[in-house]
């Protein structure tokens, strides 16, 4: 596009228009996110010749900027592993009473403790009333927390999606989760009791971090990004899967055997292997690369410190509380006017 007819195209007066020219797109404030980048570098390749040499400098600071944020960075993940050491014998006493292996003495709170109100009922639907049902047998002699990381993993709705019922009697087995740093990397280790399912008694998942800037995109360095992922080998005994199964099928010649998909939970340590080339990446892939990388910075970030707040609801997982609020929000006002509301299938 030539920048003057750019310019001619967007005056002032145009820009301030009523709301039929809004409505064609002429005011920024209404374009996609990408019609919006076409617009503003469309305008800065209209501005004077002196005016975009001074921008180039601005770029140019913001790239000593960006220099600056990147060791900025790096000192906060050194400072990250410094305090993991300090963390770890927290996270020892957590799994020992967790387990059952140790039973503390009672404790009064050291935090400032609230009235609570009178119990309110509430709906309960879907993988919340089977937490209540895992819990229906417990007594006071039930030794530690049974059943702790699965329901930390069922609150949240990014993991609730990714747990099938097969996977539950496997996840109940689970006895912690930890974390190790390397060398601008983190590995989740997802520790497990002797099961029935497989041998391992760790599987390991391991990130790692964007530490250099783009070479062709350099301003869109947000700090360190996971990059890529690898999952760990699942020993699983013979026929006790949970991501696969065998379909037995009859025809003319006689019944055949063959090992087909399954849905679960423990996917998650076989993430796709990400191309050299990244625009091999296919767009499935790549938003599935996306949603992984996202949980696993989740899990290092907010539930391996904070997994009994999760446990008691003092913490929600924000993706899950903002569905909630506005089903809520939406009840509210089909109450208020009389209506039923929005329905759904579950």
């Amino acid at each position: 596009m030539d920048p003057f007819k750019f310019r001619a195209q967007f005056e002032p007066e145009e820009l301030v228009g009523d709301a039929d020219q809004i409505s064609e797109g002429t005011n920024p404030g209404y374009l996609t996110s990408a019609e919006r980048r076409e617009f503003l570098h469309n305008m800065v390749k209209s501005l004077p010749q002196p005016l975009q040499e001074r921008i180039i400098v601005l770029k140019n600071i913001q790239l000593e900027h960006l220099q600056i944020e990147k060791q900025f960075y790096e000192e906060i993940f050194a400072l990250e592993k410094k305090y993991q050491e300090k963390f770890d014998p927290l996270y020892k006493q957590r799994k020992d009473i967790i387990s059952g292996k140790i039973d503390p003495p009672s404790e009064k709170p050291k935090w400032k403790a609230t009235e609570e109100d009178e119990m309110q009922e509430l709906p309960v639907h879907g993988d919340y009333a089977n937490i209540l049902k895992s819990y229906k047998d417990v007594t006071a002699e039930t030794k530690g927390i049974p059943n702790f990381w699965l329901t930390v993993f069922k609150t949240s709705e990014r993991f609730a999606e990714l747990i099938f019922d097969h996977d539950e009697p496997l996840l109940k087995k689970m006895t912690d989760i930890t974390i190790k740093y390397g060398d601008f990397s983190f590995t989740l280790e997802f520790h497990f009791a002797e099961n029935d399912y497989f041998n391992n008694k760790v599987l390991t998942k391991k990130y790692f971090l964007k530490r250099t800037l783009d070479e062709d995109f350099p301003f869109s360095y947000e700090g360190p990004d996971v990059v890529r992922c690898i999952g760990c080998h699942i020993e699983w005994k013979p026929g006790r899967s949970t991501v696969c199964r065998i379909v037995s099928e009859m025809s003319e010649a006689g019944e055949s055997k063959h090992v087909v998909d399954n849905e679960s939970f423990f996917k998650f340590f076989s993430p796709p292997v990400v191309p050299e080339n990244s625009e091999d990446l296919d767009e499935e892939t790549d938003e599935q690369l996306a949603s992984d990388y996202e949980l696993g910075q989740f899990i290092r970030e907010e539930l391996i410190p904070r997994a009994v707040l999760y446990f008691t609801g003092d913490k929600v997982d924000e993706e899950t509380d903002e569905m909630s609020e506005e089903y809520s929000e939406e009840h509210t006002e089909a109450d208020k006017s009389g209506g039923e509301g929005p329905q759904f299938n579950r």
